[in-house]
């Protein structure tokens, strides 16, 4: 009688509805002691994903010294399938945090078995959270390559699902350029609308090359007559907004997309009402596209209000650290500024977040020919702004003023500009406390002089760059033209002269000081906390 109630209470796992009312029927089942062991290690064969994260619970709450052993003997045991023992190993891993021996991995005979298991449990949990494929992939990638490019060849044999689109997808904006690949011919194979769409959003992210390929497959299959129409209701094409920061002090610029969605019911319809929706973007001047993050179930209400184009929006930080201003821009500047980002990913061979490539489907379904060379953006800026810095509305003194270029630090979007340096608190410590006017400029004109060189020159140039659009986007025509005669002054003559990087160094010292008082020097490693 307590075996039969001990597995109905344990196929009871694989109809959960959330994590917390599966660890209350674990912790249920681990009441009845050790009498759960032997029904636990009987199920190990289940194909069902749920049932097994199920088991994994219970296993953690024995006692270790009593199913460690049992689920390392299962593992061993060459007369079980090999789906019960890699459940066994699973478990070990994941739920009881146990070394996982060579010898136990090596005398599982049947790899794409494996494959297509894990591949069917990756489906099952991607219908409930699509965001678990990054977590798949990332325990990939800590196995060797051969183990991933059989689960990209197994892929065909598996029942059509959209999700599995996704993860070759994924696989063909990595960094393993041999995976990337094989993802890429797969999709090119796999005749359906979702393979069709999983290429134009490929064009748009996947280097010259490779977006190339991406695109001719595109034509191909629509040449074979397959569409790319989906049937999503949810959907609604045309309502994305983008705000984008300024760039700051340290090159990052934030691009926030938001948008709404019809959410589905229960049953399938799309009567669950109106989600927000917000896909978030970290661009670094020096590394691309750095983190990304985004939620497809933000409350409506919770979302940056709608603003008229140049509008701003104040998103709130730490004590310490100023407020984001947002920019209420054009769908296209917004893009265009990612794909400058993905080009300096191209370059560095670093692919973006696997955040990022998961969601970015949401802004690339119109395609990016128009965006292509920076064009979109710099016509959007130069609608606001002609390059000659004749600005209908700025001041004579702006375009003559060196002075005027460096008050440009003083506008609130530059409020993050300094320069930041380990050399800032070496020459910190050299004025002291108490210091002259005199020994400080002393010290900013010998920093600019022996550090500020063609380097950092051509990368404040590329910042003021990018300052100049967000600033034509602002309607802001005097600091646009402040900004590029900033820009083009730091080429002209020794940059211990100039009154912008004197003052964007100066801050900086400024800074370096008030932190070495506080007690804060970033040279030091952080004192181990008790």
């Amino acid at each position: 009688m307590e075996r039969r109630a001990l597995e109905t209470a344990f196929a009871a796992l694989s109809e959960t509805t959330s994590l917390d009312q599966l660890v209350e029927r674990a912790e249920a089942i681990v009441q009845r002691g050790s009498a759960a062991i032997p029904v636990l290690l009987s199920l190990l064969d289940t194909a069902d994903p749920q049932l097994r994260g199920g088991l994994g619970h219970v296993a953690a709450r024995l006692d270790p010294e009593q199913i460690v052993p049992a689920l390392r003997g299962a593992a061993r045991a060459r007369e079980r399938s090999d789906q019960a023992r890699l459940t066994a190993l699973m478990i070990l891993d994941r739920f009881l945090h146990q070394p996982v021996e060579e010898a136990l991995l090596a005398g599982l005979q049947d790899p794409d078995t494996v494959a297509a298991q894990s591949l069917r449990e990756l489906v099952h949990e991607m219908g409930r959270n699509q965001f678990v494929v990054i977590e798949y992939l990332n325990q990939l990638a800590e196995q060797p390559p051969d183990v991933a490019r059989t689960v990209i060849d197994a892929i065909p044999d598996q029942p059509a699902s959209p999700h599995l689109i996704t993860l070759l997808r994924m696989f063909a904006q990595g960094e393993n350029k041999v995976l990337a690949q094989a993802a890429l011919e797969q999709l090119s194979r796999t005749r359906s609308p979702e393979a069709v769409q999983a290429l134009l959003s490929l064009g748009a992210n996947l280097p010259p090359a490779q977006a190339a390929v991406a695109a001719r497959s595109v034509r191909k299959l629509r040449m074979s007559g397959v569409s790319d129409r989906l049937e999503q209701p949810s959907r609604q094409p045309g309502n994305w907004r983008a705000l984008l920061s300024p760039v700051d002090g340290a090159g990052a610029q934030v691009v926030w997309f938001v948008g709404a969605r019809n959410a589905e019911g229960g049953d399938g319809s799309v009567d669950a009402g109106v989600h927000g929706v917000l896909f978030s973007i970290l661009c670094k001047d020096t590394g691309g596209i750095v983190a990304s993050f985004g939620s497809l179930d933000v409350p409506v209400e919770e979302l940056p209000p709608v603003q008229a184009l140049g509008g701003t929006y104040v998103m709130r930080q730490a004590e310490d650290a100023p407020p984001i201003i947002l920019l209420e821009v054009p769908f296209e500047a917004g893009r265009q500024v990612v794909r400058e980002a993905l080009e300096l990913n191209w370059a560095s061979g670093h692919a973006p977040p696997m955040e990022y490539w998961l969601l970015n489907p949401l802004i690339w379904e119109v395609p990016v020919e128009e965006l292509s060379g920076g064009e979109g953006k710099q016509k959007l800026a130069a609608e606001e702004a002609p390059p000659g810095g004749e600005v209908p509305g700025a001041s004579p003194l702006a375009a003559a003023s060196d002075a005027c270029t460096a008050g440009l630090l003083d506008h609130p979007a530059f409020a993050t500009w300094f320069w930041q340096a380990p050399e800032l608190y070496d020459a910190a410590r050299r004025l002291g406390r108490r210091h002259t006017l005199a020994a400080r400029s002393a010290q900013v004109r010998e920093l600019a002089a022996t550090h500020f060189g063609p380097e950092l020159v051509n990368l404040y140039q590329r910042r003021l760059a990018g300052m100049a659009c967000w600033l034509a986007l602002a309607f802001q025509p005097e600091a646009v033209v402040l900004a590029r005669q900033a820009a083009r002054r730091l080429a002209d003559g020794a940059p211990a002269e100039n009154l912008f990087v004197n003052r964007l160094i100066g801050q900086g010292l400024d800074v370096a000081i008030a932190n070495l008082r506080s007690g804060y020097d970033p040279r030091r490693p952080a004192s181990p906390s008790n």
